[in-house]
C-alpha cells in the first residue's frame, strides 16, 4: 500500500471552499432533525417496531402497578365497598336475630372486612394483569390500534374508519352488511339472499383537529423518509467539493459527534424531566414508557457517534500532519514486512498479484462502498454493526494490500528433483563437436621498390 508523501500544499480554490462549507454546514445542522424525523416515522408507521417498543411494557412492574391501581380505584369508585360490607353484616345480624351486642360486634369487623375485600380485588386484578392472556390481549390491542390509526391518517381504503377533509369520522356499513348477509345465509335464513348491496356510512364523530393531524402525519412521514438521505448527500457532496478532503472529513466528523452527543444527552435526561413534571403516582410508569420510546433513537445516535469517530480517524490518518505521515509510513512498513515473509513468489497468488495491483484503486473503492452499504443496511443501525463492518473492511483492505504487487519475482533457477527411472529413459546424446575452420593464410606484404634515380 503506497501512500504518496505530501511535499507541498496544492493551491486552494475559493469557490470550492465556499461550496464545501455551505454543503457541510447544512448537512450537519439538518442531521439532528433528520434523526428525530426518521425515529418518529419508524415508530408510527412500522407496526412491528411500534408493538416491539410498547409491547414489553406490560411486563414492567411499574406499568403493571399503575394499571392495577387504576382498575382497583375505578372499581372502588363504582362500588362503595365499606357501605356494602356494613349493609351485608347488618342484614346478616337481622336475619339471624342476633342480640344487640352481637350486632355491634359485627359492626366492629365491618372495616377490616371491607379492607380485606379491597385487598382481594387488588390481588385479583394484579393476577389478571400479570397473566399471559392479558399480555397477549395487550399486544393484539396495540397492533389493531396502530394499524387502524395509520390507515385512518393515510386514508387507506381498507381502513375500518374513514376521515373526511373536515375531520368527520365515518364507519362504512357496506362491509358489515355483507358479513351479516353471509352469516344469515350460512344459518339457513332464506330471505337473507334478498338483502341488497348497501353502500352507506354512519357518522361517528367530527374532530376538525384530525384533518390537520393527517396533513402533519403525511408531511412528517415524507420528511422522515427522505431527509436522512438528503443529509447524507449534502455531507458527501461537501466533502468531495473540499480542497483538502481529509481535513473536511475530520472537521465534519467532529461537528457531527458534538451535535449527536448533545442530542443523546437531551434524550437521556428527558425521562427525568418528564417524571418530575407529572404526578408522582404516574412518574415511574411514565419514565418506563419514555425509556422504551427513546431506546430506538438512542441506539441510532450511539451508532452514528461511533461512525463519526471512525470516519474522523480516517480523515486524520490521511491528513497532512507529521504524526499522520508517520502513521502511514508505519502501516506501509508493516505491510512490506508481511509481504517479505510470504516469499518472493507470493505463494499461490503470483499469477493474480499484478492484476490486483493494476486494479487496486477500483478494489479499494468497492471494498469501502460495500462496507458503507453494510452499515447503512443494518436495521436498526447499531454500534455492533458499525464496529463489525469497519473491522471486516479493514481486514479485507489489509489482505488486498498485502497480496497485490506490481511485479512478482520468480527465481532464475528452480531445482527440480527427477526420479532415477526418468533419467534412465532419457537417451544420451553426445554433444556436437564444434566445427573448426582452418586458419586463413597470411599474405606476405608487398615489397617496396625503391624509386629510380633520375639520369643525368
Amino acid at each position: 500500500m503506497t501512500t504518496p508523501t505530501i511535499s507541498a500544499r496544492k493551491p486552494t480554490n475559493a469557490s470550492r471552499a465556499w461550496l464545501a462549507g455551505v454543503l457541510i454546514t447544512l448537512g450537519v445542522l439538518l442531521a439532528p432533525t433528520a434523526i428525530v424525523a426518521h425515529w418518529a416515522t419508524v415508530e408510527i408507521t412500522n407496526t412491528k417496531q411500534f408493538v416491539d417498543t410498547l409491547g414489553p411494557l406490560i411486563k414492567d412492574p411499574a406499568v403493571q402497578e399503575l394499571i392495577v391501581t387504576e382498575v382497583t380505584g375505578l372499581i372502588s369508585e363504582q362500588v362503595d365497598i365499606p357501605a356494602v360490607t356494613d349493609s351485608l353484616l347488618s342484614g346478616l345480624g337481622e336475619a339471624l336475630g342476633l342480640p344487640k351486642a352481637a350486632k355491634d360486634a359485627l359492626g366492629l369487623v365491618s372495616g377490616p372486612v371491607a379492607s380485606g375485600v379491597t385487598s382481594l380485588i387488588h390481588n385479583v386484578v394484579a393476577d389478571v394483569v400479570a397473566s399471559d392472556p392479558f399480555q397477549q390481549a395487550w399486544t393484539r390491542t396495540l397492533t389493531l390500534t396502530q394499524t387502524q390509526v395509520v390507515a385512518l391518517l393515510e386514508g387507506n381504503p381498507n381502513s375500518m374508519l374513514t376521515l373526511a377533509n373536515d375531520g368527520t369520522i365515518s364507519l362504512p356499513l357496506k362491509p358489515l352488511i355483507q358479513d351479516v348477509k353471509a352469516a344469515l345465509i350460512e344459518q339457513g335464513v332464506s330471505f337473507a339472499s334478498a338483502i341488497p348491496e348497501i353502500d352507506t356510512s354512519v357518522v361517528i364523530a367530527k374532530v376538525p383537529e384530525l384533518a390537520l393531524a393527517r396533513v402533519i402525519y403525511q408531511v412528517g412521514v415524507g420528511v422522515g423518509l427522505w431527509l436522512p438521505w438528503l443529509v447524507l448527500g449534502l455531507l458527501t457532496a461537501g466533502i468531495f467539493a473540499a480542497n483538502r478532503r481529509p481535513r473536511a472529513l475530520l472537521g465534519t466528523s467532529i461537528a457531527l459527534g458534538v451535535l449527536l452527543g448533545i442530542l443523546a444527552i437531551g434524550f437521556g435526561t428527558g425521562g427525568i424531566v418528564i417524571a418530575a413534571s407529572i404526578e408522582p403516582a404516574f412518574a415511574a410508569a411514565a419514565a418506563v414508557v419514555y425509556g422504551a420510546l427513546v431506546a430506538y433513537v438512542l441506539q441510532i445516535v450511539a451508532a452514528l457517534i461511533t461512525l463519526a469517530v471512525v470516519v474522523g480517524f480516517i480523515g486524520w490518518a490521511f491528513g497532512e500532519s507529521s504524526l499522520a505521515s508517520k502513521f502511514r509510513a508505519n502501516i506501509n512498513k508493516n505491510i512490506d514486512a508481511i509481504r517479505g515473509s510470504l516469499g518472493q513468489t507470493n505463494l499461490p497468488f503470483n499469477a493474480v498479484s499484478p492484476v490486483m495491483h493494476r486494479f487496486r484503486v477500483l478494489a479499494r473503492v468497492v471494498i469501502i462502498v460495500l462496507m458503507a452499504l453494510g452499515i447503512i443496511g443494518a436495521n436498526p443501525l447499531n454500534v455492533g454493526a458499525v464496529v463489525g463492518f469497519t473491522v471486516l473492511g479493514v481486514i479485507v483492505l489489509g489482505a488486498y494490500e498485502i497480496l497485490q504487487r506490481s511485479v512478482v519475482q520468480v527465481p532464475a533457477e528452480v531445482r527440480v528433483e527427477v526420479p532415477v527411472e526418468v533419467w534412465a529413459e532419457v537417451p544420451v546424446v553426445a554433444p556436437a563437436k564444434k566445427a573448426t575452420t582452418p586458419p586463413a593464410r597470411k599474405t606476405p606484404p608487398a615489397r617496396k621498390t625503391p624509386p629510380k634515380k633520375p639520369t643525368e
